[in-house]
């Protein structure tokens, strides 16, 4: 919890969870996974793991766009 920074939650995600981004609502969170190239999406109102999405190799960093873009995340990944 926020108000006492103590952890509420652990949420299994894929392999080497890297980078992560809250949306702005603070509805999902989205956890890259850096050795098995998904993102894991979390619904936090349940803290499960709502979808799993492959991205390709790699991936790193997540940010959220304004809501009125879509899709509302995107995914930098590593190719070099």
């Amino acid at each position: 919890a926020t108000a006492t920074n103590a952890v509420s939650a652990t949420i299994p995600v894929g392999a080497s969870p890297y980078g992560v981004a809250i949306t702005p609502d603070g509805a999902f969170a989205y956890v890259t996974n850096l050795l098995d190239d998904t993102v894991s999406v979390i619904d936090t109102a349940t803290n499960a793991v709502s979808a799993t999405i492959p991205v390709g190799a790699f991936p790193r960093s997540v940010a959220i766009c304004p809501a009125a873009v879509a899709p509302p995340a995107v995914v930098l990944k590593f190719t070099g």
